[in-house]
């Protein structure tokens, strides 16, 4: 009965925030590669409205226009006294892949078509109900004169908006996490060969009041190497308790979903190399045995399980990462039902949103 309870309890509450925001979608990206920013947009027939903001700047922007049925859209903005500061023309293009959502692409500029950038946003799986914010830290390094010459740059999720204790030990996590690598790849470096490099990116998978899932992507080079490696490292944190998230949390006990996600990862994986002779299904199962039992391979986000196999993994060395996202409703029977995943697997939140 408790387990029954939670899980109609999370259910009910799921469907009440997603008919709040049922016409909405939160798009972010780099607005001309330099600018990162966040948009929440609002579709209703031909009209567009939101808001959007630069996340070094943290202060909203409002947004108003118009889009036509193949999805040409204008976009003003305007600032909080009302005067117009720049217009986005572009386009809305609806998912074209797996796991993709809805993007928009096209130019910003001033009002007068000064100043022009490109910009090209992506879904954005953020779907906090109050002030909370997911925001991105940025640190720069360089080496000194007389030094191995390296550079270092970095950038890293943290939450803003509100206090408590979870969000204070998920940002001291990351951040902890951040500088220690860091400190690594600097001493590394300092020890080495001109022309090393080191970067750091994210990526999120689902951020809510309930959990934050997120991606922390290496790319990192040695000076005189052959090649750049990749790597991930998955976060997963319960944002209520205050905690990571173990793997085996997400499905019931004694069910057998390890063969269930191996098997999905393993026909995905066979698909995606399917014109490749080193894929063999003994090479690929034995990446999917290391990556389906490894606690920092996998995120959570609207559509399913997803799991990231590393070129150190499996592909050509430094080609970033290959994704297989195992989607809810194949593995919708062994989900703990009072788990993290029970709402999402129950209803999608993209499932009720309107197709535009």
């Amino acid at each position: 009965m408790p387990c029954a309870c939670l899980a109609t309890a999370a259910c009910l509450w799921f469907c009440a925030a997603v008919g709040a925001a049922q016409a909405e979608r939160v798009f972010s990206v780099k607005l001309g590669n330099k600018y990162r920013i966040q948009m929440r947009l609002r579709r209703e027939g031909g009209k567009l409205s939101g808001v959007y903001f630069y996340e070094r700047m943290r202060q909203d922007l409002i947004l108003h226009g118009e889009i036509d049925a193949p999805g040409n859209f204008t976009l003003r903005e305007y600032d909080a006294g009302g005067a117009q500061t720049g217009i986005f023309k572009g386009k809305w293009r609806p998912s074209d892949c797996e796991g993709c959502g809805d993007f928009l692409s096209g130019n910003w500029s001033k009002p007068d078509g000064t100043r022009a950038m490109p910009f090209s946003l992506t879904v954005y799986a953020v779907a906090f109900r109050g002030p909370l914010k997911l925001m991105t830290r940025a640190l720069s390094e360089k080496s000194r004169k007389g030094q191995p010459q390296y550079e270092i740059s970095i950038e890293y999720p943290q939450l803003e908006g509100t206090g408590g204790p979870s969000v204070a030990r998920f940002n001291e996590m990351i951040r902890g996490e951040v500088m220690k690598d860091m400190g690594e790849y600097r001493k590394d470096f300092l020890e080495g060969s001109d022309g090393s490099e080191f970067d750091l990116s994210y990526g999120v998978g689902l951020a809510n009041d309930d959990l934050v899932s997120v991606n922390l992507i290496y790319y990192f080079y040695y000076g005189g190497a052959g090649q750049r490696n990749a790597i991930s490292e998955t976060i997963n944190y319960d944002l209520r308790r205050g905690r990571l998230i173990k793997f085996d949390e997400l499905f019931s006990p004694g069910s057998d979903y390890e063969k269930l996600l191996s098997d999905y990862c393993l026909r995905d994986l066979k698909n995606q190399y399917k014109d490749e002779k080193w894929a063999t299904d003994e090479v690929l199962r034995w990446h999917v045995e290391n990556v389906v039992s490894d606690e920092k391979k996998w995120m959570i986000t609207p559509e399913g399980l997803d799991f990231i196999f590393d070129s150190t993994e499996i592909g050509p060395p430094g080609a970033g990462q290959t994704n297989v996202i195992v989607p809810y409703a194949v593995i919708r029977q062994v989900i703990r039902p009072s788990g993290p995943l029970a709402a999402l697997a129950a209803h999608g939140p993209y499932e009720h949103l309107p197709k535009f």
